[in-house]
């Protein structure tokens, strides 16, 4: 992924350095997952909206009080892929998504990757994506742009995303990565954890969500 712009430059000590203050509101999501947990901080204002599990992939949303998952100005989304034997790789998985926005707006999109870093313990990534304009999908629709940061973290069963991703009106150029934005927003998911599941042990996983 090309970097547009030198603030990403930016090192992941920066990147995650925000203030944690805000985390205490909001609630932490505790979801089994493919035989794991993933635990992660769902930020006030947001209510979970959708679930599915299809495959080898699994979806969870939310978005803020009043909106719903066709029509929202911000949404965050959990994602798990299952990837046993462990062929598909961070930085894989992040141009695979970002394939995904590219071909929704070839002439506006950005992204770049922030580089490997450690998500307690784990190895991780964080990428910025961004289309500055998407064309409705279908009829009674209004174009708009769409940036989003995302988490991607390695899992046992292959690997997890935590994204936060904004929609707001239409550009004619690739959006630009706002630190005064992102960096709050992405202090406000965390922590982001992984826990073995305990056998009998029930919501909200006491055992994962009390790790320091």
């Amino acid at each position: 992924m090309k970097a547009p712009v030198a603030v990403f430059t930016f090192t992941m000590a920066c990147l995650l350095a925000a203030p944690l203050a805000s985390s205490q509101d909001g609630m932490t999501m505790t979801t089994p997952v493919f035989g794991q947990i993933v635990s992660y901080h769902l930020p006030s204002g947001f209510q979970p909206s959708f679930e599915d599990t299809n495959g080898a992939a699994y979806l969870q949303e939310a978005v803020p009080a009043g909106e719903s998952v066709e029509d929202w100005s911000q949404m965050i989304t959990m994602t798990g892929f299952k990837d046993a034997e462990g062929q598909t790789t961070l930085d894989e998985a992040a141009q695979i998504l970002a394939g995904h926005y590219q071909q929704a707006c070839r002439e506006t999109f950005t992204g770049t990757s922030f580089g490997p870093t450690e998500i307690n313990g784990l190895s991780g990534l964080v990428v910025f994506l961004g289309c500055g304009t998407v064309a409705p999908a279908k009829a009674g629709e209004e174009a708009h742009s769409e940036t989003a940061v995302i988490v991607f973290v390695k899992s046992p069963f292959g690997y997890i995303t935590v994204q936060w991703a904004e929609r707001l009106a239409p550009q004619h150029t690739p959006p630009v990565y706002d630190i005064e934005t992102w960096k709050p927003r992405l202090a406000q998911l965390l922590p982001i954890r992984l826990c073995d599941v305990v056998e009998g042990e029930q919501p909200p996983y006491p055992s994962c969500t009390s790790r320091q």
